[in-house]
């Protein structure tokens, strides 16, 4: 075995050591419906989310400073992502059930066209926002480099919490997170 070879198989090793560290920690017994025990990055201190301006699936543009008041679910996703594809239904039922109480679902998908991601959100009949980042801006501003990821912006419109890769959303664990969102009052 030649040294580089050796090294590959170094950092391989320790690549998925550390994965199997990370899905040990994220299914470690937290108590269900703790708010902190939801797997999401938490700043130490908010920070205003950078203004979108982008638009829907029927060509009208949505600017995040609309939707300030409520608390945004602002998911990256793509047609050919398969977690993405789990991840849908879980946020259809959220924008349902918790979009009257000041949730709201926004889908911003990553670079394809428009007629997939028409055709997509008519097969898993998603009636929540969905916006087209066709060139990828947004989600550069966002430094979103996987998909998918989702950011959590308080009615205040501050980023509160990212999620990278797919998440329970209708967990009670996430549940229990968004309920504590949804409870604090906007500035």
């Amino acid at each position: 075995m030649t040294r580089a070879q050796f090294l590959e198989l170094g950092a391989g090793v320790l690549l998925l050591g550390g994965a199997v560290g990370a899905a040990a920690y994220w299914s470690r017994g937290a108590p269900a419906g703790r708010a902190d025990a939801f797997p999401v990055s938490r700043p130490t201190e908010p920070v205003a989310a950078a203004e979108m301006e982008l638009s829907d699936l029927s060509g009208q543009p949505l600017r995040l400073s609309d939707l300030r008041g409520r608390v945004v679910l602002l998911n990256f996703w793509a047609t050919w992502c398969a977690p993405c594809r789990d991840e849908m239904p879980a946020l259809k039922a959220l924008a349902r059930e918790l979009g009257p109480r000041g949730l709201t679902v926004v889908g911003v998908n990553f670079r394809e066209s428009k007629q997939d991601v028409e055709v997509f959100a008519r097969e898993y009949g998603l009636d929540f926002p969905m916006l087209l980042d066709g060139e990828g801006r947004l989600a550069k501003r966002y430094q979103v480099y996987a998909l998918p990821v989702t950011l959590l912006v308080d009615r205040r419109g501050m980023v509160v919490g990212t999620a990278v890769g797919i998440r329970n959303w209708v967990g009670p664990d996430a549940r229990a997170y968004l309920e504590r969102l949804l409870s604090t009052p906007g500035a």
